[in-house]
């Protein structure tokens, strides 16, 4: 399995507070079957240089370690990008702000409580420009969880899905493990995700989520969740689109009137 969204980096955001909790939640990946990540800190619109020296000097730091212990996982930069009007920008000026620092795929995340407006326009100028934005656990969302299909929208306008693991199991209440359930039996979700922040609490779950959706559905599907869409980002491959469900087209009042009384 690969995990693309954690907060590895020890001492950085709001993720593990030291070098030896950076180094137990790479133990708790491994011992899951995890054998790559992303280490996807938090970054805002701003990104200063010495901010920027200061993550992979760490990352340098954390693999260092990991190797020194014999932890068999591979660690790939990256971040989890805030949403601003001119993100793209941002992109092109720094290498932390894409997966791996490939230039291709962005993990982006949205204000939790009001969405602004714009949100899709973003999501569109990112894929003409090439990239491909994959939208953090879009079951967080307020605007989501009141309207579960404005994650459609994401899809239509070019995003990818990536949904927590600990949502899917109940971790964010029973709203986001609803949604995310909708949304994976739609198959229109590509990536499940631990979102991991610590050794303790918010930590790597891929492994108890496989357990949880094994018998819900289908093999090649949660290959694609866990495994194979993850490798397209290391490979530099691009992800193909999933089948969306039909737009419902409006109807003439003579049609609903004909529908209501039918």
């Amino acid at each position: 399995m690969i995990d693309i969204h954690n907060h590895l980096i020890p001492k950085f955001d709001d993720g593990p507070k030291s070098l030896e909790e950076s180094l137990q939640m790479l133990r708790i990946a491994e011992d899951q079957g995890i054998t790559d990540v992303f280490a996807t800190s938090h970054f805002n619109e701003y990104i200063p240089h010495d901010l920027e020296k200061e993550y992979f000097g760490k990352l340098k730091e954390l693999r260092e370690e990991a190797l020194n212990r014999g932890i068999k996982v591979n660690i790939y930069s990256g971040s989890e990008m805030f949403y601003h009007n001119y993100v793209e920008t941002t992109i092109k000026s720094s290498k932390v702000t894409t997966l791996g620092g490939w230039g291709q795929y962005i993990l982006i995340e949205f204000p939790m409580f009001q969405m602004p407006d714009g949100v899709e326009d973003v999501l569109f100028r990112l894929s003409v420009e090439e990239f491909i934005p994959i939208v953090a656990h879009p079951e967080r969302y307020n605007a989501v969880l009141e309207k579960p299909k404005k994650a459609i929208d994401f899809i239509r306008y070019g995003g990818l899905l990536q949904v927590n693991g600990g949502s899917v199991l109940g971790h964010f209440g029973k709203d986001a493990q609803k949604v995310s359930m909708s949304l994976l039996e739609q198959r229109v979700v590509h990536f499940i995700a631990s979102d991991a922040h610590s050794p303790e609490g918010r930590t790597f779950v891929l492994r108890r989520v496989f357990e949880f959706l094994k018998d819900k559905l289908p093999e090649d599907y949660l290959t694609n969740l866990f495994y194979a869409n993850q490798r397209n980002i290391i490979d530099e491959i691009r992800i193909e689109k999933v089948q969306l469900p039909q737009e419902e087209k409006p109807q003439g009042l003579f049609n609903r009137l004909k529908k209501r009384f039918k």
